[in-house]
């Protein structure tokens, strides 16, 4: 089965749009010949995507049909489209755009861009010490220091601290969980682009026992190598490094990340054809009586 040129049929994907695994999905069931139809007040979480990728949405859901059968589970993480299960989907042109953008050299040797919360100050910090990067330490910005921040964000220009004299870049910042830039955010790709390895500290449920990360995924496509601060099943497969060991003890290579690069698009992408032949079995009447979109309570599971 082939798929059209133009996105051909109008659908409703039905999942909250500011999660970033329902962006993820719906740009690659758009990619797959369809046209995501969104609510007003999400055009904000879109946008960003049509500027970037092209990404082919319309306002409005009137007369658009309803995709059924999809699922998102954040802890797992396990993104479901019928009965093609994947831990994460990324769209065909996010893969390629990050590839396409490899430099020869990268100028940093590690870095970090991302919200600094209590538990990941307290590993980058033990990673920096470690690292002998003396006289370095995050904390807990201050009344003025987080006004300033707050307006900085709201500007959209990056912040950034290199550590010493190294070639370590740490940026302390809330924009990614926040549109436009949550859906897609330049500078942040492009640090990891330019970064031998990225520090993956756990991420917001490492009290519920779940340590993976977007990071660690998004630095797989840009050929940095991730240094975790704990291991967990959605990695297995890929080459990484741990956060318990110093900087001095890193070795970064072309072929270790073109290992990671590989997997990532194996295991996160599905073949067009095949992503349509599903989506169309899942499509149901706009007037279907489908109800509302399901989740257990938890804000981490979300089923149509």
């Amino acid at each position: 089965m082939s798929v059209p040129d133009t996105n051909d049929i109008d659908v409703v994907i039905g999942l909250p749009m500011q999660l970033l695994q329902t962006l993820r999905l719906a740009q690659a069931i758009g990619e797959a010949g369809f046209k995501i139809c969104v609510d007003s007040q999400d055009t904000e979480a879109v946008v960003r995507l049509g500027e970037v990728f092209g990404f082919d949405y319309k306002v409005g859901k009137q007369g658009a049909s309803r995709v059924t059968g999809l699922h998102l589970d954040h802890l797992g993480p396990v993104t479901r489209i019928g009965s093609i299960e994947r831990h994460l989907v990324m769209p065909h042109a996010i893969v390629a755009h990050c590839r396409e953008r490899w430099p020869a050299t990268r100028r940093f040797d590690a870095s970090f861009d991302g919200l600094s919360t209590p538990t990941r100050r307290a590993a980058i910090n033990k990673w920096l010490s470690l690292s002998q990067l003396e006289g370095v330490t995050l904390r807990e910005p201050n009344r003025l220091e987080k006004y300033l921040a707050k307006w900085t964000d709201r500007l959209q220009l990056p912040r950034e601290e290199r550590i010493g004299k190294t070639q370590v870049i740490i940026r302390t910042s809330d924009q990614g969980r926040h549109f436009p830039l949550k859906s897609w955010n330049t500078a942040y790709y492009e640090l990891m682009l330019n970064s031998k390895f990225v520090l993956c500290p756990s991420g917001d449920y490492k009290g519920q026992g779940v340590g993976w990360t977007y990071r660690f995924f998004e630095g797989a496509l840009c050929g940095t190598i991730p240094v975790v601060e704990d291991p967990c099943p959605a990695y297995e497969g890929y080459i990484y490094q741990l956060m318990s060991e110093p900087l001095s003890a890193l070795t970064w290579s072309q072929d270790a990340a073109e290992h990671n690069f590989a997997l990532a698009r194996q295991q996160m992408t599905i073949e067009r054809e095949t992503l349509r032949a599903e989506v169309l079995t899942l499509l149901r009447p706009a007037d279907a009586p489908l109800g509302q979109v399901r989740h257990d309570g938890s804000n981490t599971v979300y089923s149509t």
